[in-house]
């Protein structure tokens, strides 16, 4: 393990002495990569290492910092630890490279984090939004994400959803409304358990 490392430091920093560095934040680790030389070196880490499978792609707000992260991690197929490497950018404009057209299994993890947190993926072939609908106010996993009339006693729509319409409740169909009127005869807690369940139940 630490052999590997060592060798990736050399390999890494020789070929490319201005846009890696190892991330020596406490508590944290990987190498943090310069945003305008990511396309290269994630080539690189991909032909030349051996890292062909990239498995996770996450944003993170540092907030404090007005900087954006994003996290990738990537394996060897034949087997290995995890290498991890990292680009930020500035948190008022962050804009990072697309990796798709290096590891096409990027698409929709950048397209995820580019709908909850708002970096956007140059060269990506079609960010748009993959949980939250086109038009939803800002990215809600930004440390300064605040809900639409979050402030306010009630919310615009009773069902939230654009319109305020489209959905349902499940609740709305349940015939025992919220769950606390029972039919006539029936004790909620003389109910017949299997023994795994009277085992949770402590019976």
């Amino acid at each position: 393990m630490v052999d590997q490392y060592v060798m990736e430091d050399i390999a890494l920093e020789k070929k490319f002495p201005s846009g890696v560095r190892i991330d020596d934040r406490d508590g944290y680790e990987g190498y943090i990569i310069e945003a305008d030389q990511l396309l290269e070196i994630a080539e690189y880490i991909r032909d030349e290492m051996g890292y062909d499978f990239l498995s996770s792609v996450t944003g993170v707000d540092y907030i404090d910092d007005q900087m954006m992260e994003v996290v990738y991690h990537a394996f060897q197929s034949t087997g290995g630890e995890a290498l991890v490497f990292k680009a930020q950018t500035p948190r008022d404009k962050p804009v990072v490279p697309s990796l798709v057209p290096i590891y096409p299994g990027a698409d929709f993890q950048e397209r995820e984090i580019w709908d909850l947190f708002g970096i956007k993926f140059e060269g990506h072939p079609d960010l748009r939004r993959i949980l939250m609908w086109e038009g939803f106010n800002g990215h809600p996993m930004r440390k300064d994400w605040k809900e639409a009339y979050y402030e306010e006693d009630g919310k615009p729509f009773d069902k939230r959803w654009p319109e305020g319409s489209g959905v349902y409740r499940a609740e709305d169909n349940n015939p025992y409304g919220k769950n606390v009127e029972y039919p006539a005869g029936l004790d909620p807690y003389d109910w017949e358990m299997n023994p795994d369940e009277a085992i949770y139940a402590g019976l």
